[in-house]
């Protein structure tokens, strides 16, 4: 097994496709990861691929403002893809999933959507070593928990929700079979070598806890019996002083976020994190993730430098699974778009780090607008301001 990366900034569809085949088609290819920006539509894409890459597994979905490789930070306009090599003891199935219908019965369309790549990867009846999952905003928490479901049992995960540039939702995910703008595309992942899988939020609990009171769907009105706005607003304020207004919402939710208890590790706990999108004239705060009435939220902080380490910390922290030090073959990670926007040109100095801890070895990064992964201690979640990754290694 190898892995390889390319990235191109040639704004035609046809003729980008055209200069990536020709940097990674190999006969061995037998998985393909793809990462974009919005300017390129994704059917044409999606045709494109099809074309020069006849038959061979796809998996991607849009990313915020660019994508990064070992290579470096690539702005958009640009495609990226992750070429996947593997032995005839491997296999890949890649499976796409519309989720227009709001009657949707998740778990049976997602298990529709399981066996399909079971089947396009000729391993009916098997559990993947991986999956790979691209749920656009607010499908995520559902996707998740039907994959377990279906599986029965937990199945090491890596996901991102497609993202845009600018919120407008232009977002899109693809496989070989084409794009949705609302539904998931999946892969399944039978590699020949083992990998190890990371997740975390990098973020510091702070003093202020309340109880969601009332919630709706994405929607927290209440916290503590009061409205939820409100109380987020007094609490930044009184930990640091900085006064939220909607023109400068963005620039601050991605500093504090609310988090909730995952899970703990010797006693202490660690968290999954979502931020305000929007606050709505009711006083009631649009999320990026489903929170629900009864659970408790802490506000969370995180300082520049935190966001600039914790990348690397994460690939550390999934090797460190890799518990003989075999010789690393390539990841794929996944960066929150908020965190993103909110370093600005200091992303370099992630990818730098994160080009350090894999010691020059391949790997790919979409900027998304969530993040799904598995905690140290087994559960899996969804999440923003997250970093998820999984390390590719050799075996003995």
């Amino acid at each position: 097994m190898r892995l390889k990366t390319a990235f191109t900034h040639i704004s035609n569809p046809a003729l980008a496709v055209q200069y990536l085949k020709e940097a990674l088609f190999s006969p061995e290819l037998s998985s393909l990861v793809c990462y974009y920006t919005d300017e390129y539509p994704a059917d044409i894409l999606t045709t494109e691929f099809g074309k020069a890459f006849a038959d061979v597994p796809l998996v991607g979905c849009s990313s915020c403002k660019g994508v990064m490789t070992e290579h470096g930070f690539h702005a958009g306009p640009v495609i990226a893809l992750m070429a996947i090599y593997d032995g005839p003891n491997s296999a890949y199935g890649s499976a796409l999933l519309s989720l227009d219908n709001a009657l949707t019965d998740y778990k049976t369309v997602t298990a529709e959507a399981i066996n399909q790549a079971l089947k396009s990867a000729n391993r009916i009846g098997e559990i993947p070593s991986l999956v790979i999952l691209h749920a656009t905003p607010g499908n995520e928490e559902l996707c998740i928990q039907a994959i377990d479901e279906t599986f029965g049992t937990p199945v090491p995960i890596i996901g991102g929700s497609p993202a845009d540039s600018y919120i407008q939702r232009q977002w899109s995910a693809i496989t070989e079979r084409g794009t949705v703008k609302n539904g998931l595309s999946l892969q399944l992942m039978f590699p020949s070598k083992p990998n190890t899988t990371g997740f975390s939020a990098g973020y510091s609990p702070t003093e202020f806890t309340g109880t969601v009171t009332r919630a709706t769907g994405r929607y927290i009105h209440e916290i503590d019996g009061e409205p939820a706005e409100q109380i987020y607003k007094e609490w930044v304020s009184d930990h640091s002083s900085v006064q939220i207004s909607e023109h400068y919402l963005f620039k601050h939710v991605t500093r504090f976020p609310l988090g909730r208890i995952a899970g703990y590790v010797h006693n202490r706990p660690y968290y999954k994190l979502s931020h305000p999108v929007r606050m709505t004239p009711d006083g009631a705060m649009e999320m990026f993730a489903t929170i629900s009435q009864g659970e408790e939220v802490t506000l969370m902080t995180g300082s520049r430098e935190q966001l600039i380490q914790r990348a690397s910390r994460v690939v550390d922290q999934a090797n460190t699974q890799n518990y003989q030090s075999s010789q690393l073959l390539g990841s794929i990670i996944i960066y929150c778009a908020g965190s993103m926007l909110r370093l600005g040109d200091d992303i370099v100095g992630v990818q730098e780090k994160i080009k350090a801890q894999m010691n020059g070895q391949p790997f790919i990064c979409p900027f998304t607008y969530g993040e799904q992964g598995r905690f140290t201690g087994g559960e899996t979640a969804h999440g923003n301001l997250m970093i998820s990754s999984v390390i590719f290694y050799e075996s003995e």
